[in-house]
């Protein structure tokens, strides 16, 4: 049996050997196929068991058989069609990110927001806010400049180079706050190392006074789908603050994020 994370408590064999096969077949991909021998050698199955599996398998099309002086077999359609169906399962959805959040927020005592891009622009889906008399002015459903904001600074790292000129050929960079990055230039540096670190920081860029830090969620494709930031005031936020909160943060991001489908190379 492979080795992955769930271990069965009861077992199938004949199921087992099944999707060692599948498992076999995929880890070795030809257009050629595989043949009934290789697979009975590398996996440690007779003859017979191998075909008798092979032969179910085929009947929901999960493999397919090629036909010539040595038959062989490849994966088939049915599979395909059945993986497809994965990322329809695996949505955003509250009972995913809400305990995360919350343990995000009575952890560090801060706003921590979930948000999406929409039209160049962050939409903020998820908030949740400490019992502290100071904290950030964010609702849910609002929209925010990309270029001001933590999690918006995430969403233009997944940009092509086209979406980036088009962004800023559409978008007015305008002083928002102490800190907000204006020039194209810059923020395009400023990419470059969000890139890199696989974080962003907003250190009053979109309000005085208001730091904020945002790591990504990814999908099956690697794309960001989503972010979640934690943001406090200044006096509050120090680079202390901020390098206790980034391991959890990153830890949160990456549960949700496997949820998804995405896996690190």
């Amino acid at each position: 049996m492979n080795n992955f994370k769930h271990v069965p408590k009861y077992p199938v064999q004949t199921l087992s050997k099944a999707l060692d096969i599948l498992t076999y077949i995929r880890d070795n991909p030809s257009s050629e196929g595989v043949t009934l021998t290789e697979v009975s050698s590398a996996l440690g199955i007779g003859k017979s068991g191998v075909h008798r599996l092979l032969d179910t398998l085929m009947a929901y099309d999960f493999i397919e058989k090629i036909n010539g002086v040595s038959p062989a077999y490849r994966l088939g359609w049915g599979l395909f069609n059945a993986g497809n169906a994965v990322p329809k399962q695996h949505t955003l959805n509250g009972a995913n990110y809400m305990p995360l959040i919350e343990k995000l927020c009575n952890t560090f005592l801060e706003t921590v927001n979930l948000g999406i891009l929409n039209n160049y622009e962050t939409i903020i889906i998820c908030k949740m806010e400490p019992a502290v008399m100071l904290r950030t002015n964010t609702r849910v459903g609002e929209r925010e400049p990309a270029y001001a904001t933590a999690l918006g600074k995430l969403f233009m790292t997944n940009f092509s180079e086209e979406e980036i000129e088009n962004y800023f050929n559409k978008t007015e960079m305008q002083k928002l706050a102490v800190n907000t990055i204006t020039d194209r230039e810059k923020m395009r540096q400023a990419l470059e190392i969000i890139q890199k670190q696989d974080y962003a920081i907003d250190n009053e860029e979109y309000v005085d006074g208001m730091i904020c830090v945002a790591m990504p969620i990814r999908d099956f494709s690697g794309n960001i789908a989503a972010g979640i930031s934690v943001s406090g005031p200044s006096k509050r936020m120090t680079n202390e603050k901020v390098s206790k909160i980034k391991p959890l943060l990153k830890d949160a991001c990456s549960e949700i994020s496997e949820f998804l489908g995405f896996t690190k190379d």
